[in-house]
């Protein structure tokens, strides 16, 4: 009786762990699921200032796109200057 109960007390953080893991399909259907709501946004913010297909609606969508790739450029930046302060990663 009480193997089993030590075996079940080292057997269960394992399986409550690996519950907790995303499989590959989660983090891609998550991942189109964020880009279709940035889609959805980008759409309604331009719509409310020019007609889809216009010069204006389409120098809207690229506007925002530059800032979010900008953005994304300085967070993985600091990402790297992060692990350069843990040292070891210089060559990244």
């Amino acid at each position: 009786m009480v193997r089993k109960a030590l075996i079940l007390a080292v057997l269960l953080p394992f399986g409550v762990g690996l519950s907790g893991c995303a499989s590959r399909e989660d983090i891609q259907a998550e991942r189109v699921a964020q880009q279709a709501a940035v889609e959805v946004e980008d759409d309604s913010r331009c719509q409310a200032g020019a007609a889809p297909g216009t010069a204006e609606y389409d120098a809207c969508r690229q506007g925002l796109a530059n800032q979010r790739n900008k953005k994304a450029e300085i967070i993985y930046q600091k990402q790297r200057a992060f692990d350069r302060t843990l040292g070891g990663l210089d060559d990244l």
